[in-house]
Formats: structure tokens, sequence, C-alpha cells
């Protein structure tokens, strides 16, 4: 009887055979779901087009990540909801258009110029603008201080 323990944490075991099939097979399910392949149009152009749309769509619950490098279950289904659309004759932007109305402008990876965004546009060329000034004000220091 003091030995029943060293029985079930044996490898020899029958039982531990039974417990350690079961894990794998556990596992080997799981990771089949995980890595789920994209059903691809019959269309070469269709899923070209497709394919031009994930490239500018971003995954809604990845960071940052687009649609078409994205692994989520949500960029699956969005994938799979997009050629299904394309296959229905929907325009890029129609569906575009749904997606925004669904998500709203940070769905797409480039937002639209309007006046809610212009902040997102103009401050990289305003700070250009200021740092080509302070280069060209420092500049013109060091020159003084060298023609002295």
């Amino acid at each position: 009887m003091e030995n029943y323990p060293l029985l079930i944490l044996s490898l020899n075991s029958p039982r531990m055979r039974i417990v350690i099939s079961l894990l794998f097979t556990l596992i080997f399910h799981l990771s089949i779901n995980a890595f789920t392949l994209d059903d691809k149009l019959r269309d070469e152009s269709m899923e070209e087009r497709a394919s031009s749309l994930f490239a500018v769509i971003k995954c809604p619950v990845c960071s940052g990540e687009l649609l078409s490098e994205s692994e989520s279950q949500v960029a699956y289904g969005m994938r799979k909801t997009i050629r299904k659309k394309i296959s229905d004759g929907y325009t890029n932007e129609q569906i575009v258009s749904e997606l925004k109305n669904s998500y709203g402008d940070s769905i797409i990876i480039v937002p639209p110029v309007k006046s809610s965004t212009y902040i997102l546009w103009f401050i990289p060329f305003i700070i250009l603008l200021i740092g080509c000034f302070l280069v060209r004000k420092s500049v013109q220091k060091i020159d003084k201080v060298v023609k002295r």
C-alpha cells in the first residue's frame, strides 16, 4: 500500500499511458482550432480585392494590427465576411462604409481627412517646420560664435 502513489506516477503504468494519451489528444485538438486557415475565393481577382481590403483594415481586437496580419478569431471572421460580401457583389467602398458604420473611422489604417482628424494630419508637418526653424537658429548662433 505504501507504493500506491508511485504506481500512479509511473510512466509505464497503463493508467498513466491513458492520461498522457488524453492530454496529447486534448492539446492536439486545441492547436487545430488555433490555426484555422482562411477559405480563399475561387476567382483570383476577387481574392486580390479581398487582400487589398485586408491591408487597409485594422483588426478591432488587436492593437494596431492589420486584418491581413492578425490570427485572432475575430479577424478570421471579418476576413470571411469580407470575402462573402465580395462574392455577393459588394464594392470595396460599400464594404469599407459598412465597417466604418460598425467600428468607426479607426477601423481603417489611414484616417480620413476631415475636421476631427486635422490634428492627425497636420501636427507632424508643424512639428517638422518648428524643428527646421530651431535647427536654422542653432546653426546661425554657431556661425556667429565661430566668426568672432
